[in-house]
């Protein structure tokens, strides 16, 4: 959990040693894709969140019992709607400051690499915390209705380095998905990109809602529609930056 979580926070700078082959970092954009995950996923969609969904005391939530169906298609259009919107609203302001597409790589990095540290690397920090506790034998565990050992052991271990995989897949969706908003701000009559960056957040975090909503139970499938709608956006994020680069050295 330890080497997870270290390497969660590191990976943004993984992502950018890697690319330095092909895109300059920006350093401003960088931090302006942590900035916009922080108030716009973490903050305003959580909001959105607490009042829609009402989820109860023990956080159960009524609409995924009822309606499963409905709790995913909600989750990932409010996904893709706040997390694109923040894209938008960011490339918008800051279009005549930064107008090639490395920057929308450096926002992407930023973007993803904040989630990354957020998603796992706290996650594995408080699994860290229970370990030590259980190690320890501390009497904090007893108001815990799950044993305590089950907490820590119920995991294989290889799940935890899974996860790590799995933010590599999302750094890559990010970029992309950052590089077609970018294109949808910069390149004439290419607004529609905006709408078709949401739908593809929506359809790349299809399978693991229905795994969270109990519809899908194959962990490998789930992880498959992840890996397949990730590589299609990616691969039309190649196509525009070579379509932007070519626009951009004829003007």
């Amino acid at each position: 959990m330890a080497v997870v979580a270290v390497i969660s926070v590191l990976l943004p700078f993984i992502f950018m040693f890697v690319l330095r082959k092909w895109f300059k970092v920006r350093w401003i954009p960088f931090l302006i894709g942590i900035a916009v995950f922080l108030i716009f996923a973490l903050i305003l969609e959580q909001l959105l969140h607490a009042a829609v969904l009402k989820p109860s005391a023990d956080g159960s939530i009524e609409l995924l019992t009822v309606s499963p169906w409905l709790y995913v298609l909600y989750g990932v259009l409010a996904a893709g709607v706040f997390e694109e919107t923040g894209r938008l609203l960011a490339f918008l302001m800051t279009k005549k400051y930064y107008r090639d597409i490395d920057s929308a790589v450096s926002y992407g990095i930023g973007h993803g690499g904040f989630e990354a540290a957020a998603v796992v690397g706290i996650s594995m920090i408080n699994g860290i915390v229970i370990a030590m506790m259980v190690n320890s034998g501390s009497d904090a565990l007893n108001a815990v209705p799950i044993p305590a050992e089950n907490l820590i052991q119920s995991q294989p271990w290889y799940m935890y380095s899974i996860a790590i995989f799995e933010r590599i897949i999302a750094m890559i969706l990010h970029i992309s998905l950052s590089i077609i908003v970018f294109s949808a701000v910069m390149m004439q009559k290419k607004w529609w990109l905006y709408p078709f960056a949401i739908l593809l957040h929506a359809l790349a975090n299809v399978t693991a809602a229905m795994l969270q909503s109990g519809l899908l139970s194959n962990m490998y499938i789930m992880y498959a529609g992840f890996i397949v709608v990730t590589a299609a956006t990616a691969a039309i994020a190649v196509k525009l930056v070579k379509i932007y680069r070519n626009q951009s050295d004829a003007l």
